[in-house]
């Protein structure tokens, strides 16, 4: 009988600090009376789910005429997302992504690239057992062979397997995130040489510093864009990269940090021929980066299965959503082909691992030449 008086008065009180903390915790629907004047049952439900989107990305704005505007785009994405996944025609369906409060002019400028429309002059085309490639290197091509190493073996289609994912041999890193800076081609670059390295030791891939190409290589732009071979052909002539650790990425273009220990050194590396015959012949060999064309709008918001591009935009299902012109790149971490015949490749993105699905996106494979959006157009791969 004590105890249960003093739990009772214990409970009174206490009862003022609860009721004062949840007055200071707004809810869902009511976080804004601004916002929700004059909105109706399906609007205020779209609200709250505005208000969990906010919550799960961390988003916040500097004002009431700010959020308003957010959740206006929000609810307009959210329409688009609703009406082409419940018209059903499409091959992979789209979602929530940390991109969905932004219009698609503002995805394209936060987050495309400018400087990856061509293969730079400098690079020649050579031919090997392995097909037709271009290949490149700070030395002039190809170092020599150290003591007991290994050339790249090349593959022709009857050897090469079905299919293969890297993420399932434990070289591939988990998707990161490059913000709102045009650095996907070192995001792609340093994807591959984490996973190339992986491959050659037998160890489990490094972390490496993406921050450190924005900041240092003098042959592209930062944040502005850059060129994969670029990329590529500034770590041969550094003397290789940093540890992310030790040179952390900051999301902008900065003064460079150098005198950087190095802790991977690349040889060489090699443009592949644009076709997907020899993206594939590549890919078996280790992760390979690619440029792609990200134009379409429904490329946004991608969330799962394998995309086509096409898009189900203002009520109409086009084909061609996008091009061949490239403006961003990412990692090709394998391919395979599904259940159903459909043939795909295994896209590591770095839009972090809240987009698509868990950070990855399966292109669809044998589409043309150069591939759905370009992904064969522009692919090349370093050499550890």
């Amino acid at each position: 009988m004590a105890a249960t008086l003093l739990s009772s008065s214990m409970a009174l009180a206490l009862l003022p600090l609860l009721l004062l903390a949840a007055a200071s915790i707004p809810s869902l629907a009511s976080a804004s009376p601004a916002l929700d004047h004059g909105l109706d049952g399906e609007e205020l439900l779209m609200l709250g789910r505005f208000h969990g989107w906010m919550a799960a990305h961390g988003r916040s704005y500097a004002n009431e005429e700010e959020k308003l505007r957010r959740f206006k785009i929000y609810r307009s994405n959210m329409e688009l997302i609703e009406a082409a996944n419940q018209d059903g025609r499409m091959s992979y369906q789209l979602g929530e992504t940390p991109f969905t409060d932004l219009t698609h002019d503002e995805f394209m400028a936060q987050y495309s690239s400018n400087l990856l429309s061509s293969v730079p002059p400098e690079e020649e085309m050579i031919t090997t057992r392995a097909g037709v490639v271009h290949e490149g290197g700070g030395h002039g091509g190809d170092l020599p062979l150290a003591a007991g190493e290994e050339p790249p073996r090349p593959t022709n289609l009857t050897s090469l397997p079905a299919s293969i994912d890297w993420r399932m041999m434990g070289v591939v890193t988990v998707p990161k995130n490059q913000g709102a800076c045009g650095s996907c081609w070192a995001f792609a670059s340093v994807a591959t040489i984490e996973s190339a390295q992986a491959i050659r030791t037998r160890r489990v891939p490094p972390l490496l510093s993406e921050q450190q190409l924005v900041d240092c290589d003098g042959y592209d732009q930062g944040c502005r864009g850059g060129f994969l071979g670029n990329a590529f052909r500034w770590v041969i002539q550094n003397g290789g990269i940093t540890w992310a650790p030790w040179y952390p990425y900051t999301g902008m273009s900065g003064m460079c940090q150098r005198f950087k220990p190095a802790v991977v050194r690349l040889r060489s590396y090699r443009w592949v021929a644009p076709n997907e015959v020899s993206l594939m012949q590549a890919v078996a060999q280790q992760p390979v980066a690619v440029t792609i064309d990200a134009s379409d709008p429904c490329f946004q918001h991608y969330y799962r299965g394998v995309y086509d591009g096409r898009c189900f935009w203002n009520g109409v299902y086009i084909g061609g959503a996008c091009g061949t012109a490239p403006n961003h790149a990412i990692a090709i971490v394998g391919y395979g082909t599904k259940p159903g015949g459909t043939k795909y490749w295994i896209g590591k993105n770095s839009w972090s691992v809240r987009w698509g699905d868990q950070g990855f996106v399966y292109l669809l494979r044998d589409s043309a030449r150069v591939g759905v959006c370009g992904v064969a157009q522009q692919a090349c791969y370093p050499i550890i």
